[in-house]
């Protein structure tokens, strides 16, 4: 199905919106890029009732082995995309603007016949700076001279770290820490066991210090830590780790305890029991509120000295998977998982009440494979939240789902996926999600990656009337310069087709004339350069557009 836009309000909402001129670009095994007209999701399952989002895919980035991204954070007010995971170094896409092709890439500097193994790697970016921070471990080997023979390979070192800064630009670091042995990291793949603030002025990671609980905390003017902290009453390192938005504290899960460490001096200033371990977690901006859980949903509140839990809301026959926290603290979302691993469900909260304002049930699927919620995360101002899953082995909700707390109905936006997803990202303002998973099921062998980014925003489009049957394709897309455009009219009238360029010039009028009803299909040959463009046609006071991808 099409969707009428108006040309002029469709650029200058792009304008204001911050719209990428990007279509959907995948990126297959093969290097080469397949790109389709992007299309708005629409959650109507009949066609008479219409569709007023604009939502849209921006990119997809996909292999089918290999590496397997676990994150796949937004920085520098989306411009671009820092993604890490497991057995692979950090990618670095463009954002907004960009197609899915990775920027650069970074992966340990080592030695003359050298390489690593067990490469695991997060990412944290900072929305509204040009600040990547990087965190991996690794071991180190030795080719012993014969490369491509393995036999005779040895060891070199294990369990290095690395936490690295760098700008979006460049694969170069700005700065590198290696602590040679005095800081480990354990699955620094795995999300949540970092952060940094939306400014990029602190950055914390959890690990492990002689053997026990340990914590760094850096700025970006230096690649020493401003606070190495440990504590040997712990043997483990922390699970879910959040930083509040001014950099002054740190909360942070380790085993079944929140602790609350001030940054500055380096004082424990509280340890709050949780009653399980579980990766249901996360605070508001200046964290007096923590939301997590297990078989309830659970929100303590800080009292000025101590944290006490406010409510808890039990939950029969699911358990918590993430949490997601409003930077004011008005917005608590809760994820839930079933036992039957089937079905997922979102709790939305009021911080001052256990009783849900709305809760959310995903489609039930069916199979083997576990469905678990992996990731939640909500903008700002609690408007918007996504979330992330593995998803069922068959049927079920999608594993990247928004939903508007307006109207938590139906998902605004979800990506449908060929695999599991670990992390999903959603801009402050709620416009731009980013997501990352496996390429194939979490609960099946293999591996693979896929990483997204697209624009769940819901303006600038008008709703098809029940009586338009006009339709619009262009074949192929992209194309070298020959084409043909396919439209249906649903009676005689007037037609003018014409191509804009993407600041709303016109470059090309095709055609105009009136045609009859039905189906018509006119051939074209330009000379226009490689670029996105916009094709417009207009009929009997209605305008609908695709867009076409010129690459030569």
């Amino acid at each position: 199905m099409k969707y009428l836009i108006v040309m002029a309000a469709f650029a200058m909402a792009a304008g204001a919106a911050g719209y990428s001129t990007a279509t959907m670009v995948e990126v297959t095994p093969e290097g080469t890029f397949t790109a389709e007209a992007s299309i708005p999701a629409c959650y109507s399952t009949d066609a008479e009732e219409g569709c007023i989002t604009d939502s849209e895919l921006l990119w997809h980035y996909s292999i089918v082995s290999g590496l397997t991204q676990k994150t796949a954070c937004m920085g520098d007010d989306g411009g671009y995309v820092f993604s890490g995971g497991w057995y692979g170094g950090g990618l670095m896409f463009e954002g907004i603007s960009g197609d899915g092709t990775v920027l650069w890439q970074t992966e340990p500097v080592l030695g003359s016949g050298e390489y690593w193994k067990n490469l695991a790697t997060g990412t944290a970016s900072a929305y509204y700076a040009d600040a990547f921070y990087l965190v991996r471990n690794f071991d180190i080997w030795n080719d012993n001279g014969t490369p491509g023979v393995t036999g005779d390979d040895y060891l070199v070192s294990e369990d290095n770290v690395e936490v690295c800064l760098f700008d979006g630009a460049s694969s170069t670091p700005v700065w590198t820490w290696d602590p040679e042995g005095a800081f480990l990291v354990y699955s620094p793949d795995e999300p949540g066991s970092y952060d940094c603030t939306e400014d990029g002025e602190y950055f914390a990671v959890g690990g492990y210090i002689d053997g026990h609980l340990g914590l760094a905390v850096f700025v970006p003017d230096s690649a020493n830590p401003m606070l190495l902290w440990d504590d040997a009453g712990f043997a483990y390192s922390p699970r879910q780790l959040r930083i509040t938005g001014d950099g002054s504290k740190v909360i942070f899960s380790v085993g079944a305890d929140l602790l609350r460490v001030d940054v500055a001096t380096g004082t424990l200033e509280d340890t709050y029991n949780l009653g399980a371990s579980t990766d249901c977690f996360d605070i508001s901006a200046d964290g007096s509120l923590v939301a997590y859980g297990f078989t309830s949903a659970r929100l303590a509140q800080w009292g000025g000295s101590e944290y006490t839990m406010a409510w808890s809301h039990s939950v029969a026959g699911y358990y918590a998977g993430a949490a997601a926290v409003s930077d004011d603290g008005q917005a608590v979302y809760h994820g839930f998982y079933s036992s039957s691993y089937l079905t997922n469900r979102i709790y939305r909260f009021d911080p001052a009440s256990s009783t849900p304002l709305w809760t959310y049930d995903t489609p039930t699927g069916s199979g083997s494979n576990q469905d678990v919620v992996s990731w939640m995360e909500c903008s700002s101002d609690g408007s918007y939240v996504a979330m992330s899953s593995w998803g069922c082995q068959s049927g079920g909700g999608d594993e990247v789902i928004v939903l508007d707390d307006d109207a938590p109905t139906a998902p605004i936006y979800s990506i449908n996926t060929p695999g599991s997803m670990w992390y999903v990202e959603i801009s402050p303002d709620g416009t731009y999600i980013t997501a990352a998973g496996k390429h194939v099921h979490a609960n099946v062998m293999g591996s693979g990656a896929d990483v997204y980014m697209a624009d769940a925003s819901t303006q600038g489009l008008e709703e098809p009337t029940t009586a338009s049957l006009l339709r619009l394709n262009l074949s192929p897309n992209p194309c070298q310069g020959a084409w043909a455009i396919s439209f249906s009219l649903p009676r005689a009238g007037e037609v003018e087709l014409c191509i804009y360029d993407l600041t709303g010039h016109m470059v090309q009028h095709l055609t105009g004339g009136s045609l009859g009803r039905g189906s018509h299909s006119i051939p074209v040959s330009t000379d226009l350069p490689s670029g996105l463009y916009i094709v417009n046609l207009s009929f009997d006071g209605e305008r609908i557009a695709e867009k076409l991808l010129i690459s030569r």
